[in-house]
């Protein structure tokens, strides 16, 4: 009789993880790290306006914005590309998002909702261990590796004087 989850027979190799939990943690932070990159532009245009006066404390903002939206883009592609090490930035970030978050909900009520929902979402689709099941799907080679062939017993194939 077979059971709807029993393994796969021999000979059959097991099934290749679909990556969906991995992919969808990609696309939304590449989502992110784009709507940083522009909150970043949009924060350079009004700073470099000779129109306003700003604060050269503004400018360090500025840049630790563009470092943040980089990192997200980088995890995101590094998580495209199958890497651990784009899980491990994805998960530092949106656990970073996901604490401010919380201070948002705390502070703003409602209005820290959105944020909240989202690095929510993206942390745990990270986390997922799908997700680390299909980085590591990629490092498994297709066939097994071959061996050399044993040595024949019995006699050596040269004699030794």
């Amino acid at each position: 009789m077979n059971y709807p989850y029993s393994p796969p027979g021999y000979g059959y190799p097991p099934p290749a993880p679909t990556g969906a939990t991995a992919i969808t943690a990609g696309v939304l932070s590449t989502l992110v790290g784009l709507l940083g990159t522009l909150g970043v532009v949009v924060g350079l245009v009004a700073a470099l306006d000779p129109d306003n006066e700003v604060e050269p404390v503004a400018f360090v903002g500025i840049g630790v914005g563009a470092l943040v939206a980089m990192l997200w883009l980088l995890g995101a592609l590094l998580l495209f590309m199958r890497q651990t090490a784009g899980r491990v930035i994805i998960i530092g970030l949106s656990s970073i998002a996901l604490l401010g978050a919380f201070v948002l909900v705390a502070i703003g009520g409602v209005a820290g909702g959105m944020p909240l929902l989202l690095s929510g979402t993206i942390f745990g689709l990270t986390v997922a261990s799908p997700t680390g099941r299909w980085i590591a799907a990629r490092r498994q080679p297709a066939y097994p590796p071959t061996y050399p062939p044993a040595p024949p017993y019995g006699h050596p194939p040269y004699p030794y004087y």
